[in-house]
Protein backbone atom coordinates (compact mmCIF):
# COMPACT_ATOMS: atom_id res chain seq x y z
CA UNK A 1 0.00 0.00 0.00
CA UNK A 2 1.38 3.40 -0.95
CA UNK A 3 1.52 6.00 1.74
CA UNK A 4 0.31 9.54 1.05
CA UNK A 5 3.05 12.03 0.19
CA UNK A 6 2.77 15.45 1.78
CA UNK A 7 4.85 18.00 -0.14
CA UNK A 8 8.56 17.38 0.45
CA UNK A 9 7.99 14.12 2.33
CA UNK A 10 8.92 10.56 1.33
CA UNK A 11 6.43 8.41 -0.58
CA UNK A 12 6.64 4.64 -0.10
CA UNK A 13 5.15 1.85 -2.19
CA UNK A 14 5.44 -1.75 -3.32
CA UNK A 15 5.80 -2.42 -7.06
CA UNK A 16 3.49 -5.18 -8.26
CA UNK A 17 6.33 -7.06 -10.00
CA UNK A 18 8.58 -7.68 -6.98
CA UNK A 19 7.97 -9.91 -3.96
CA UNK A 20 5.55 -8.35 -1.49
CA UNK A 21 7.30 -7.59 1.80
CA UNK A 22 5.96 -8.14 5.30
CA UNK A 23 3.63 -5.37 6.49
CA UNK A 24 6.45 -3.66 8.43
CA UNK A 25 7.87 -1.85 5.38
CA UNK A 26 7.53 -1.02 1.67
CA UNK A 27 10.05 -1.93 -1.04
CA UNK A 28 10.61 1.59 -2.43
CA UNK A 29 10.79 5.12 -1.03
CA UNK A 30 11.09 8.29 -3.08
CA UNK A 31 12.07 11.49 -1.30
CA UNK A 32 12.11 14.89 -3.02
CA UNK A 33 15.53 16.57 -2.88
CA UNK A 34 14.85 19.57 -5.11
CA UNK A 35 12.09 20.54 -7.54
CA UNK A 36 13.54 18.23 -10.19
CA UNK A 37 15.38 15.55 -8.17
CA UNK A 38 14.48 12.78 -5.79
CA UNK A 39 16.30 10.22 -3.72
CA UNK A 40 15.15 6.65 -4.31
CA UNK A 41 15.92 4.09 -1.64
CA UNK A 42 15.16 0.41 -2.01
CA UNK A 43 14.67 -2.13 0.71
CA UNK A 44 17.17 -4.95 0.43
CA UNK A 45 16.33 -7.04 -2.62
CA UNK A 46 16.82 -10.79 -2.36
CA UNK A 47 16.62 -13.85 -4.57
CA UNK A 48 12.90 -14.50 -4.24
CA UNK A 49 11.25 -14.97 -7.61
CA UNK A 50 8.31 -12.53 -7.67
CA UNK A 51 6.01 -14.82 -9.65
CA UNK A 52 6.62 -18.14 -7.90
CA UNK A 53 7.96 -16.97 -4.49
CA UNK A 54 10.65 -19.65 -5.05
CA UNK A 55 14.12 -19.14 -3.54
CA UNK A 56 16.79 -21.04 -5.48
CA UNK A 57 19.29 -22.96 -3.37
CA UNK A 58 22.36 -21.60 -5.13
CA UNK A 59 24.01 -18.28 -4.43
CA UNK A 60 24.49 -17.05 -8.02
CA UNK A 61 20.83 -17.66 -8.94
CA UNK A 62 19.74 -15.69 -5.89
CA UNK A 63 22.05 -12.81 -6.89
CA UNK A 64 20.61 -12.78 -10.43
CA UNK A 65 17.02 -12.64 -9.15
CA UNK A 66 17.94 -9.88 -6.68
CA UNK A 67 19.34 -7.82 -9.59
CA UNK A 68 16.10 -8.28 -11.53
CA UNK A 69 14.16 -7.15 -8.45
CA UNK A 70 16.39 -4.05 -8.18
CA UNK A 71 15.66 -3.28 -11.84
CA UNK A 72 11.90 -3.64 -11.27
CA UNK A 73 11.91 -1.41 -8.18
CA UNK A 74 13.93 1.30 -9.88
CA UNK A 75 11.70 1.21 -12.96
CA UNK A 76 8.61 1.56 -10.76
CA UNK A 77 10.17 4.72 -9.30
CA UNK A 78 10.99 6.12 -12.74
CA UNK A 79 14.71 5.41 -12.42
CA UNK A 80 17.30 3.12 -13.99
CA UNK A 81 20.42 1.39 -12.66
CA UNK A 82 22.42 4.30 -14.14
CA UNK A 83 20.83 6.46 -11.40
CA UNK A 84 22.33 4.33 -8.58
CA UNK A 85 24.63 6.28 -6.24
CA UNK A 86 25.39 3.63 -3.58
CA UNK A 87 25.02 -0.12 -3.10
CA UNK A 88 25.31 -2.48 -0.12
CA UNK A 89 25.75 -6.21 -0.71
CA UNK A 90 24.97 -8.55 2.20
CA UNK A 91 26.51 -12.03 1.91
CA UNK A 92 25.69 -14.83 4.37
CA UNK A 93 28.98 -16.03 5.81
CA UNK A 94 28.08 -19.66 6.61
CA UNK A 95 25.72 -21.11 4.02
CA UNK A 96 26.08 -24.82 4.74
CA UNK A 97 27.80 -25.31 1.37
CA UNK A 98 31.41 -26.20 2.25
CA UNK A 99 32.81 -25.17 -1.13
CA UNK A 100 31.08 -21.80 -1.03
CA UNK A 101 31.91 -21.23 2.64
CA UNK A 102 35.61 -21.84 1.92
CA UNK A 103 35.66 -18.80 -0.38
CA UNK A 104 36.18 -15.25 0.80
CA UNK A 105 32.95 -13.23 0.82
CA UNK A 106 34.26 -11.19 -2.11
CA UNK A 107 34.85 -14.32 -4.22
CA UNK A 108 31.43 -15.97 -3.94
CA UNK A 109 30.14 -15.01 -7.37
CA UNK A 110 28.02 -11.96 -6.63
CA UNK A 111 30.60 -9.57 -8.18
CA UNK A 112 30.44 -10.94 -11.74
CA UNK A 113 26.63 -11.08 -11.53
CA UNK A 114 26.44 -7.46 -10.34
CA UNK A 115 28.93 -6.23 -12.97
CA UNK A 116 27.07 -8.07 -15.74
CA UNK A 117 23.83 -6.45 -14.58
CA UNK A 118 25.41 -2.97 -14.43
CA UNK A 119 27.15 -3.44 -17.80
CA UNK A 120 23.87 -4.45 -19.44
CA UNK A 121 21.52 -2.01 -17.68
CA UNK A 122 23.78 0.96 -16.79
CA UNK A 123 26.51 1.07 -19.44
CA UNK A 124 29.15 -0.18 -17.00
CA UNK A 125 28.34 2.38 -14.27
CA UNK A 126 30.17 1.41 -11.05
CA UNK A 127 28.69 3.27 -8.06
CA UNK A 128 30.40 3.01 -4.68
CA UNK A 129 29.47 -0.12 -2.77
CA UNK A 130 29.90 -1.80 0.57
CA UNK A 131 30.17 -5.57 0.94
CA UNK A 132 29.20 -7.10 4.26
CA UNK A 133 29.54 -10.68 5.44
CA UNK A 134 26.59 -11.39 7.75
CA UNK A 135 25.50 -14.24 10.00
CA UNK A 136 22.02 -14.42 8.49
CA UNK A 137 19.40 -12.60 6.44
CA UNK A 138 15.65 -12.40 7.10
CA UNK A 139 14.98 -15.96 5.91
CA UNK A 140 17.01 -19.13 6.43
CA UNK A 141 17.22 -19.86 2.69
CA UNK A 142 18.43 -16.37 1.73
CA UNK A 143 22.15 -16.10 0.91
CA UNK A 144 22.42 -12.67 -0.78
CA UNK A 145 20.75 -9.29 -0.42
CA UNK A 146 21.44 -5.98 -2.17
CA UNK A 147 20.36 -2.54 -0.99
CA UNK A 148 20.39 0.38 -3.44
CA UNK A 149 20.16 4.16 -3.28
CA UNK A 150 19.61 6.19 -6.45
CA UNK A 151 18.97 9.80 -7.42
CA UNK A 152 16.58 10.56 -10.25
CA UNK A 153 16.75 13.92 -11.97
CA UNK A 154 13.70 15.00 -13.95
CA UNK A 155 14.14 17.52 -16.74
CA UNK A 156 13.57 21.07 -15.57
CA UNK A 157 10.25 22.52 -16.77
Amino acid sequence: MASPQPPGQPRTFNPANVPAPPPTYNQVATTPLAPTSELITLAGQVGIDPQTRHIPGDFVSQARIACRNVQACLAAAGATPRDIVHVRHYIVHKTGNADLDALEIFDRGWGPVWMEFMDREADGHRPPDTVLGVAALAGKSLLYEVEVWAIRHAPAK
